[in-house]
């Protein structure tokens, strides 16, 4: 890591997460993301080999302990969970206009929303959610079962309890709190459609957790992706 030669806070704390991709690799631990494969996942564009070197930058500052197959945050990792979560409240107040489509990857954007829908809000037993994206050929499907919450890039050979249509612009805004879930129901860009019980409880289930409140629990299932 490259130093500032300052003894101040700041520049000591940039000196760990100033270089490009850092913070998103806390990100994806602070939301309970601790295997490789799937820290990778929730960051498209970076490359395997420069996470390891970020996940060993890391590790080598305190911030990870590598047990394993996984990558747990330490106490002083977790203390930045106040700080990069801010970082997505200030940026989502100020510098979220309308989505870029060179941005836009379904799949990232799945996988970090399925892990903050409200689950609790549906019947106690096995649900399944398919996600159709009205100008991509993406389809993904979202399980839920009382071990946990997956996404699923293939069909998964459940019968579909509920299905969820929208174009790929409007689920980045209606998860990134841009749209309001309402006003996309009555304009038409978003659609449910399904048995009806679990029809009326998707606005909720759809309102996503703070991300601030994910990974606190080491004990909690963890995301699943399954291909």
């Amino acid at each position: 890591m490259k130093s500032y030669g300052q003894y101040c806070p700041i520049a000591k704390s940039v000196e760990v997460l100033g270089e490009r991709w850092s913070i998103l690799v806390m990100r994806e631990l602070l939301i309970g993301s601790t295997r490789f494969n799937d820290i990778a996942r929730g960051l498209p564009g970076m490359s395997r080999t420069l996470l390891s070197k970020r996940l060993r930058e890391f590790e080598s500052a305190g911030l990870i302990d590598r047990l394993g197959n996984e990558y747990l945050l330490t106490p002083s990792g977790q203390q930045l969970r106040p700080i990069v979560f801010g970082l997505g409240q200030w940026g989502e107040e100020w510098l979220l206009t309308e989505p870029d489509p060179a941005d836009l990857d379904p799949v990232s954007l799945f996988w970090h929303a399925h892990a903050r829908f409200r689950t609790s809000e549906l019947p106690d037993r096995r649900v399944v959610i398919a996600f159709v994206l009205d100008d991509r050929p993406e389809r993904f499907w979202v399980v839920v079962e009382s071990v946990g919450c997956s996404v699923c890039a293939a069909d998964p050979g459940f019968d579909v309890d509920v299905t969820v249509s929208a174009p790929l612009p409007a689920f980045y805004k209606i998860f990134y709190s841009q749209l309001d879930i309402d006003t996309a129901l009555r304009s038409g860009a978003l659609r449910f459609e399904g048995e009806t019980a679990i029809v009326r409880r998707m606005r909720r289930v759809l309102d996503l957790i703070d991300a601030n409140e994910l990974g606190l629990d080491p004990s909690a299932p963890r995301p699943v992706w399954r291909a």
